[in-house]
């Protein structure tokens, strides 16, 4: 509208719609005036949920439905704090209503992870392996994860010593029972373990006495990728077994790596041609460990 009528026309009606605007205000004065003398209270009053109130029986229909607090809240564009106090005020209104929220079970508590530290005493340097095991598996599984750790055979005996109590397999036949060992299968280690900084010992081959000592260095919470028990660190090599101990162990070291030995040669045989004192092979340790099952009463460590 350039022309001079146009913008004549565009005056006229903006002068048309102001005077509209102020007559619309001036009729809603005059009806709050009006309604005010008629005594008729105005606005949102103290308490007053308008939108929550409007929504309640569809928020405790949600509720006994088992849709979450959240999920409601976002579905009908309110706070979860609303929801949570449309709840509240129904309950007081309904003492015998429940939601089922009040009714849930308890949250299952997160499953412990001990790390675990296993070295072999009396060799220097130390021989030992970082483990990770799950708090409710049981000293049965505990010696099945020391045997594949270090890298025994599970040819002979063993025992746990755990504040003064021995555990072992039970072998009647043997006459453990004259020794007070306990079985070791149903023994929980959260049952045994006290906490951070335990120790306790296991004794492998009687014979040799190939002693243990573990100790707790964390209890840690499980994560749901990592498939326990597992080795995190490893350091040097098994043993051979049957040659006397950490002493004999020593005489052996000597004997491999001096060619002049007299049973250098017969030795590295014994072992299979060679022996690096160093290696813990982590890797093997660990493919091994994940055969071991949850419950291992009727586990004899066999590998297909």
């Amino acid at each position: 509208m350039t022309t001079p009528q146009g913008q004549l026309i565009a005056q006229l009606m903006a002068a048309l719609a102001e005077f509209e605007r102020d007559l619309v205000s001036e009729r809603v004065r005059s009806g709050l005036a009006a309604a005010k003398a008629g005594g008729k209270v105005l606005g949102r009053q103290s308490g007053q949920r308008i939108k929550s109130d409007l929504l309640a029986p569809k928020v405790i229909q949600m509720v006994e439905n088992k849709v979450s607090y959240r999920t409601i809240a976002h579905d009908l564009k309110l706070s979860k704090t609303t929801v949570t106090e449309i709840v509240k005020r129904h309950r007081q209104a309904h003492p015998d209503f429940h939601s089922p929220r009040s009714k849930m079970a308890p949250r299952k508590k997160s499953q412990s992870v001990y790390q675990l530290k296993i070295t072999l005493r009396d060799i220097r340097p130390p021989i030992w392996r970082r483990v990770q095991v799950r708090s409710d598996v049981t000293l049965g599984h505990l010696h099945w994860v020391i045997q594949f750790a270090m890298g025994w055979t599970n040819s002979h005996l063993h025992s746990f010593s755990i504040q003064g109590v021995e555990y072992s397999m039970l072998m009647p036949d043997l006459g453990f029972d004259e020794l007070d060992m306990r079985d070791e299968q149903p023994v929980k280690l959260s049952k045994v373990i006290a906490g951070e900084k335990f120790k306790f010992f296991y004794t492998y081959d009687f014979g040799d006495s190939w002693e243990h000592e573990v100790l707790v260095e964390k209890v840690l919470t499980a994560e749901v990728d990592i498939d326990y028990p597992t080795c995190i660190k490893a350091k040097r090599a098994c043993p051979p077994e049957d040659y006397g101990g950490s002493w004999g162990y020593q005489e052996f070291l000597e004997a491999i790596k001096d060619p002049e030995h007299p049973e250098h040669e017969s030795l590295l045989e014994w072992v299979g041609g060679s022996f690096d004192s160093e290696d813990a092979e982590l890797d093997e340790i660990n493919l091994l460990l994940k055969t071991i099952p949850h419950d291992t009463a009727e586990f004899n460590g066999y590998i297909p």
